[in-house]
């Protein structure tokens, strides 16, 4: 009888620490949105973002700014057409961007990635600019020989 009132206080015991030790290590906001602790959502948020927002491309690339903020794109983030380019951003002198133009994107051609907005589509506004394939002239032709990324149209 002994032996079973040592091993019922035992469980009881292990039960009340488990429970201690349960409201000291669980976070209250666990469980309330799933599987995870909601406040984590609040803490993300107050991340400062160190690569990707366009002030920081701006800091180094200031005439590429004075064309974006008065041009057609201005509403596009740089991310948009450039991709992330974080080796670029944390070491500019040994990862020159000049072989990554448009960063990594699943397009081939300058004029495909280009195409991708632009193309001619029922479902557009008419005040967006559209154009079709032809538009450019010749075999070598692509979007940038005639129009500045930063300010198409010019």
């Amino acid at each position: 009888m002994k032996v079973t009132w040592r091993i019922l206080l035992l469980y009881i015991a292990g039960v009340l620490i488990f429970f201690a030790a349960r409201a000291v290590f669980v976070p209250p906001s666990f469980g309330e949105l799933g599987h995870y602790r909601a406040d984590s959502i609040k803490e993300i948020t107050k991340i400062q973002t160190k690569i990707g927002e366009n002030f920081e491309c701006f800091n180094c690339h200031v005439n590429e700014y004075v064309l974006w903020s008065v041009g057609r794109h201005k509403g596009i983030s740089c991310m948009s057409c450039h991709g992330l380019l974080k080796a670029h951003v944390e070491n500019p002198e040994e990862h020159e961007a000049k072989d990554e133009i448009l960063g990594y994107n699943a397009y081939p051609s300058i004029t495909e990635f280009c195409m991708s907005c632009h193309a001619k589509s029922s479902s557009k506004p008419k005040e967006f600019p559209q154009i079709t394939i032809e538009h450019g002239r010749g075999e070598n032709w692509n979007c940038t020989k005639c129009h500045d990324p930063h300010d198409p149209v010019r």
